[in-house]
């Protein structure tokens, strides 16, 4: 480890020597410098190749070494300490063209180094503590002196880079503070002075001496606009920014979120204040705003706002300043921060939203289209503007198509039919429309993200099926099968709003070019044999069964379905050479045949001697798992219960299978399946249905405990379909809305709390105990669901919404 005394501007190159490979064989044991993810060691020549002129060979040796001394960052690895010395050699010689790089390694190494010293283990269960080698403290302290230098060096990234690794050096904090201050007051280059800042902060924390003295000077840096002598003339904007680079030491905003490091938990009003001085300030917002329809300034703004984080007094003052500017920058920096606060906070709603609308209007169409997005999230609240929201649905309104797009969405979100041609006009043109045919998978769409689609745009439209009918199988037409399926759960929602859809679909029934996909439409509503006169017609279409829908056949679990008539799924059952239907038997697998089974039910009767063969094969093969069902047992179960109709020849079996999963708090493949199909069996079968009950809510319990709430949501489902009971389910559920996030995969905190007031409302005497419980959701300001997206306020009303109805249930069975 010798040698890092010598380290200079150019040191590093000299410190190779003449044969570098010689000096890098001797000075590292190079047993210890191995891949950790597989079994490669290296060689000196991995160092060599630091040194390379060709920056690619370089960064491939840069990346080797990184992933050998540090893994994926959570420990110090001993290849760490046998090349220390060299790494930084490296960042100190101007030849090298990855010091940037190997800074950024070194930065790694200090935050593990910092871990293993504090003891902290992994957060997650089974982490493990990250580790350093006993040797590792005194090499870093060492390395910690040569880097001190590198705080002078000529390129600005280095310098930069040099901070955040020494900002790393806590051990040595009250010494590195004196430098980075030191070195803050010779600093000609801004970025750098920002990160110069911002290393006090992350040092200060674990200051000793200079703790109190790192605080002052922040607070200092806080008020200190570091203005200069500015560039003569407002208009040259090169002239503008290389001053602002070069000259302008504004670090204020730097110095909030370095306090916030030193002083956690500890707002000052003084942050909000400082950041409406810097944001409001200079024209170069301006200058920024006209290179390009996104403002770097904007970045600044909302990283400054995010800051302040629970000053909602701040940050309002913040917003409404930005909106009374007058420039374009200033007011798209304004509005997103108005969108902030009014996902975060129902107050903020009253407050912003009218201001946010004046910019419906503006000429800058960024931040008309922007004013319009947050119309739409604010949904109902925004109808007092909805006149003015309409007059921009046209080409000729608004020449600017994604303000059209959100004006569209909008309306649709207010409820109001002047969406409705316009939705029509979308499914019918062969233009993007910027509307997605699913809904997003998961409740968080952030503000660069669109969450813009026909399920929910269309949902609250079921009264317009006459103009959007067409217009919409037209769309399913010519989309893939995957998106076909979602147009055609659009006219599920319709036609169980109440929606007249299942008559001008059976109409199409008598046309051959909308024959097959009125037929698929239909089996998709679930509206039962509506169709028994079209059989004939339906037979000639027929085709063999398929994962996704064939756009030219009918399905035959779709004919079964619509016309009761199940002579062509009974094919899937017969050899080819019994059936009326040679091509379905040919390419049934016995896959399809155990759906024939549980679809036809007694009609099948034929068939049972070989389901329960079937049924017991898969008995006998091994679980995927201790706590799974064996592979197609759950859908042999069901149909061979279907077929026979004697429960008790399936019910013992699952209740075997389900015994461990009652107990079990994690999920395993299918693992919830069993208990599913016991709770349809317990249905129909009341000899088993309290064991049915007891059995679901057990495992409901268990997947509460153990966080599987996927599950957990499933099972309370089947349980109250099964008990209709409120006492038994209620308790479990009130559990699961306690784990459940406020945003991603359902199920969220919404979809359990809509469960709950489905059992409160149907149940009243349930909603007593549960009502306290979740009482407090209505009375927060702060909404408890994700903040900072588009459906954070569509989101907290579906909350509200619950909430409400379970506690007007309490309410009710109280008096």
């Amino acid at each position: 480890m010798e040698g890092l005394e010598a380290v200079g501007p150019s040191g590093g190159g000299r410190g190779a020597g003449a044969e570098p490979t010689a000096r890098f064989a001797a000075e590292v044991d190079w047993s210890k410098v191995v891949d950790p993810y597989g079994s490669g060691q290296y060689g000196p020549d991995l160092l060599v190749r630091l040194w390379s002129p060709d920056r690619q060979t370089a960064e491939g040796a840069c990346e080797e070494l990184h992933f050998a001394c540090c893994g994926d960052g959570g420990s110090v690895r001993d290849a760490a300490l046998e090349v220390l010395p060299f790494l930084v050699q490296a960042t100190a010689d101007p030849a090298v063209k990855v010091r940037r790089q190997l800074l950024a390694t070194l930065a790694v190494l200090a935050r593990a180094h910092d871990a293993a010293r504090a003891g902290r283990p992994d957060p997650k269960p089974g982490g493990w503590r990250p580790t350093a080698p006993a040797a590792w403290p005194a090499a870093w302290d060492r390395a910690v002196d040569a880097l001190l230098s590198q705080l002078a060096d000529d390129d600005a990234t280095v310098r930069a880079g040099a901070v955040s690794v020494l900002a790393g050096a806590t051990d040595r904090a009250d010494d590195v503070i004196d430098r980075i201050r030191d070195r803050f007051d010779h600093e000609p280059n801004r970025w750098v002075a920002e990160r110069l800042v911002l290393g006090v902060g992350e040092l200060a924390g674990h200051a000793v001496d200079r703790r109190e003295e790192a605080v002052s000077w922040l607070r200092q840096r806080m008020v200190d606009t570091g203005v200069r002598e500015e560039p003569d003339g407002d208009d040259d904007i090169d002239a503008w920014l290389a001053w602002y680079e070069r000259y302008g030491h504004d670090v204020r905003l730097s110095a909030i979120v370095a306090l916030r490091r030193a002083l956690p938990g500890r707002p000052d009003p003084a942050y909000a204040r400082t950041t409406a001085d810097v944001l409001l300030g200079p024209s170069l917002p301006d200058a920024a705003r006209c290179r390009g329809s996104r403002s770097p300034y904007v970045d600044r703004v909302t990283a400054a706002d995010a800051q302040l984080d629970g000053d909602l007094p701040g940050r309002l003052a913040l917003a409404g300043g930005l909106l009374g500017r007058e420039t374009a920058a200033h007011h798209e920096g304004g509005l997103r921060v108005a969108a902030s606060l009014m996902s975060r906070w129902r107050s903020a709603v009253p407050e912003l939203l009218p201001a946010v609308a004046e910019f419906i209007d503006t000429t800058d169409p960024v931040n008309r289209a922007f004013a319009l997005r947050a119309l739409a999230m604010c949904g109902a609240a925004a109808r007092p503007w909805a006149d003015r929201v309409a007059a921009h649905l046209t080409e000729e309104d608004e020449p600017h198509e994604p303000a059209r797009r959100h004006a569209v969405w909008a309306l649709s979100r207010m409820g109001d039919e002047r969406c409705v041609a316009p939705l029509a006009a979308g499914l019918l043109s062969d233009r993007p429309t910027g509307f997605a045919s699913w809904p997003p998978s998961t409740s968080a769409c952030a503000w660069e993200e669109s969450d813009l689609n026909h399920p929910e745009a269309l949902a609250s439209f079921a009264d317009h099926v006459e103009t959007l009918l067409g217009p919409l199988l037209a769309r399913a037409r010519v989309a893939s099968p995957f998106e076909r399926g979602a147009y055609y759960a659009i006219l599920r929602r319709w036609h169980e709003k109440g929606g007249p859809v299942v008559e001008p679909l059976t109409r199409l029934l008598d046309e051959d070019g909308t024959l097959v996909e009125a037929a698929q439409a239909l089996r998709m509503l679930g509206a039962g044999p509506v169709a028994a006169a079209h059989r004939d017609r339906l037979r000639e279409r027929l085709g063999p069964p398929r994962f996704w829908p064939d756009a030219t056949r009918v399905d035959p679990f779709a004919h079964f379905a619509l016309t009761g008539d199940g002579e062509p799924l009974l094919a899937l059952l017969r050899s080819p050479g019994e059936s009326r239907f040679p091509e379905l038997s040919a390419e049934a697998t016995d896959r399809d045949r155990v759906r024939a089974c549980a679809a036809l039910g007694p009609l099948a009767s034929g068939s049972a001697d070989w389901l329960r063969g079937l049924f017991r094969e898969a008995l006998r093969e091994k679980p995927r798992s201790p706590s799974s069902a064996p592979k197609g047992a759950v859908e042999r179960a069901r149909a061979l219960w279907r077929v026979t109709g004697d429960a008790e020849e399936v019910v013992p079996a699952l209740m075997e299978l389900t015994a461990a999963s009652a107990r079990r708090a994690y999920a395993t493949p299918g693992g919830v399946e069993p208990l599913l199909l016991l709770a349809e069996i317990a249905a129909t079968y009341p000899p088993v249905a309290d064991r049915a009950a007891e059995r679901l809510r057990a495992a409901a319990r268990a997947r509460v405990e153990g966080g599987c709430r996927s599950e957990a949501m499933k099972i309370l489902r089947a349980l109250w379909e099964l008990t209709r009971d409120g006492r038994r389910t209620a308790p479990v559920l009130v559990g699961l809305v306690r784990i459940c996030p406020p945003a991603g995969h359902p199920p969220t905190l919404v979809e359990s709390l809509e469960l709950l007031a489905e059992v409160a409302t149907a149940d009243p005497a349930c909603a007593v105990e549960a009502a306290p419980q979740v009482r407090h959701l209505l009375d927060a300001d702060e909404r408890p669901v994700s903040h900072g997206q588009w459906r954070a306020v569509l989101s907290d009303e579906a909350v509200l919404a619950a909430v409400r109805a379970v506690v007007d249930a309490a309410r009710e069975a109280g008096a």
